[in-house]
């Protein structure tokens, strides 16, 4: 027998796919909103559309339907910050010098905040996100180990990269750090701008989202430029505990 199809964006797809899409969208915005705690199965089925006993049967339950809301996630808003990560690693492998690496490294910031700003569901993954890091949750594995960790590491890469170190440097992987939360920030404090600048709506313009990048990749350059060096000669002198 033949599965039932229906139309979904101009494309023929299974029933049981098109609930399946369906209940993972609405997740999305469900537990931006509440998190996993604070929302019910019974919210969640009818923000959807659907009956409670679909969670169960696609799903496995409210966790199950969680976990596979992030891995929606990941898989949606990350698709471009995975690209520009492997194109990344790729110039890596070539071995830049630090001029070439402070460039590279400028163009993957570039990447990530103008995806933070711009891909869909990118406010509500930003607030999950936040969510996971303040109280962590089952999915936090999920959110560190396939979003958060990748991108960390290949900021740490390029940042030792730039410095002529290791990644293994304590100060690279805090310079990364530094530079990740430049990018973050723009997305969690999004609001806090927009009312410090006088923006309307909840959408930014493309000159907007320009300039922000712009700002970042200035910063970038400006933390490895000869004037101010990443490494002070007062912070080479601590010892850093691990």
């Amino acid at each position: 027998m033949k599965a039932r199809t229906t139309k979904h964006r101009g494309k023929s797809v299974p029933r049981g796919d098109q609930t399946r899409q369906r209940l993972l969208e609405a997740g999305i915005e469900a537990f931006a909103q509440f998190g996993p705690e604070e929302v019910g199965i019974r919210r969640l089925a009818a923000a959807a559309g659907v009956n409670s006993a679909a969670l169960s049967y696609y799903f496995g339950g409210k966790e199950g339907y969680y976990r596979a809301v992030l891995r929606f996630l990941i898989n949606t808003v990350g698709r471009s910050i995975r690209e520009a990560a492997e194109a990344a690693e790729q110039s890596l492998r070539r071995q830049p010098d630090s001029a070439s690496a402070r460039q590279l490294l400028c163009q993957f910031m570039r990447t990530l905040v103008t995806v933070v700003l711009t891909k869909p569901y990118a406010e509500a993954a930003a607030a999950i996100i936040w969510r996971e890091l303040l109280r962590p949750s089952s999915g936090f594995s999920i959110v560190y180990e396939r979003m958060i960790r990748p991108v960390h590491e290949v900021i740490t890469r390029l940042t030792a990269a730039a410095m002529g170190t290791q990644p293994d440097d304590p100060q690279a992987v805090l310079l990364a750090h530094t530079l990740w939360g430049q990018a973050a920030i723009f997305r969690l404090g999004f609001h806090v701008l927009r009312r410090r600048l006088k923006w309307r709506g909840r959408r930014l313009s493309q000159e907007w989202v320009d300039r922000i990048a712009d700002t970042v990749e200035a910063m970038v350059a400006r933390l490895f430029s000869s004037d101010t060096p990443a490494e002070s000669e007062h912070s080479r002198s601590r010892t850093l505990l691990p």
